[in-house]
């Protein structure tokens, strides 16, 4: 089978305000907000990426969707409980497939005819923006720098899931979903561009509630 691939990648952009992101806020007539969507993944991840890498990646990842409402569960081995095939995430040294003219790809998303998807994150890609030097052993990073690589691994991480959740190749003009972003904020720990636009959080929250009323 030949995948469809949606790459997201890096380019030289401007900043966008906050005030175009989602607002997580409790519903306004005071009623409490509804369950959170469980996504289920399975992590493979190289080797060489180190602990701490890891680490961010899952708790970055993990805290951009928590704000649109969405848990992940992480499986670990044979999952007795488990209705779906997850999605299955993999972050490896293997360079992703750039779309257009931009450079720096970082995330790609694979899908399959059997409804199946891979989410692929680049390690080679989050070096560029990070070290600038994708060739350079992971164990010789400082701390600081494998942490911030878990960071941007975590971001494109979340950015792939995005499109496997809302079913669509489309990228939107702010936030978690934009086709390109400065690779200045992608490794900004104090960036706050990376949470779901307003549209995408609707779209997500019509395709939950049809799947609930099935």
């Amino acid at each position: 089978m030949t995948p469809r691939r949606i790459a997201w990648s890096i380019a030289f952009v401007g900043f966008f305000g906050a005030a175009q992101l989602l607002s997580t806020a409790a519903p306004p007539d005071g009623s409490a907000p509804p369950s959170p969507t469980v996504l289920d993944l399975r992590l493979t991840v190289s080797k060489e990426l180190p602990r701490v890498s890891q680490k961010a990646l899952i708790n970055e990842s993990e805290a951009i969707w928590r704000a649109a409402n969405v848990q992940l569960r992480w499986l670990k081995g044979a999952t007795a409980t488990e209705t779906d095939r997850p999605l299955r995430i993999l972050v490896t040294r293997r360079a992703v497939t750039a779309t257009g003219t931009h450079r720096w790809p970082v995330g790609e998303l694979l899908r399959f005819e059997d409804r199946t998807a891979i989410a692929m994150a680049s390690i080679t890609g989050a070096l560029r923006i990070v070290q600038g030097s994708p060739e350079l052993p992971l164990v010789e990073l400082p701390a600081m720098r494998q942490y911030t690589l878990g960071i941007v691994l975590g971001r494109a991480v979340a950015h792939e899931i995005g499109h496997y959740l809302l079913q669509t190749n489309e990228h939107t003009e702010y936030g978690l979903m934009r086709a390109s972003i400065d690779a200045r904020e992608f490794a900004d720990l104090r960036a706050g561009g990376f949470w779901l636009d307003r549209e995408s959080q609707a779209n997500l929250a019509a395709r939950a509630l049809a799947a609930r009323s099935e």
